[in-house]
């Protein structure tokens, strides 16, 4: 599912309920939070709350060193299935190139469908470059050695979304 169809999804849930009380968003805000700080993905992780129905928590993280936004991206799908694993329903979307990471995610918290929505964005790390050769022998991009004189090939943008009933 693209993004497109994320918030289509996304919106047919908040036509049906409502944004969960504070408590709640908070709740997922501190899991998520803790989820992100312990993965070692992310040198620094800002998490809060707003009043937009789109992205009640929203986040800003920097990737650590030698960690490309794609990569977070992955860890990050994976952090959120535990996070929301004993909820009643959760969809997301994410979005990765080696430059930029975004995530969106909806989860309902109780059994009369409350939700709560995520945007999290993810930058690289600080001092980090782009260039043809970056992580020319990471496993990543099955580039090796023996291929050096070749360009490394780039991961295509990753757009990945997810839907539990």
């Amino acid at each position: 599912m693209d993004l497109a169809n994320f918030h289509k999804v996304r919106l047919a849930v908040q036509d049906n309920a409502h944004p969960a009380d504070d408590s709640h968003a908070a709740r997922v805000q501190l899991a998520l939070h803790d989820a992100l700080t312990a993965s070692g993905l992310f040198d620094q992780v800002e998490l809060g709350r707003t009043d937009d129905v789109d992205q009640l928590v929203i986040g800003l993280c920097r990737c650590a060193e030698k960690v490309l936004p794609w990569e977070a991206g992955l860890g990050v799908e994976r952090l959120w299935r535990a996070v929301t694993q004993t909820l009643a329903w959760e969809s997301h979307s994410l979005g990765c190139t080696e430059s930029l990471m975004e995530f969106e995610g909806a989860v309902t918290v109780d059994a009369s469908g409350h939700y709560v929505t995520v945007h999290l964005v993810a930058e690289p790390p600080l001092g980090w470059v782009p260039s043809e050769t970056d992580g020319a022998d990471d496993v990543r991009d099955g580039h090796d050695a023996e291929h050096a004189d070749q360009p490394a090939q780039r991961p295509p943008l990753r757009v990945v979304a997810e839907v539990q009933s």
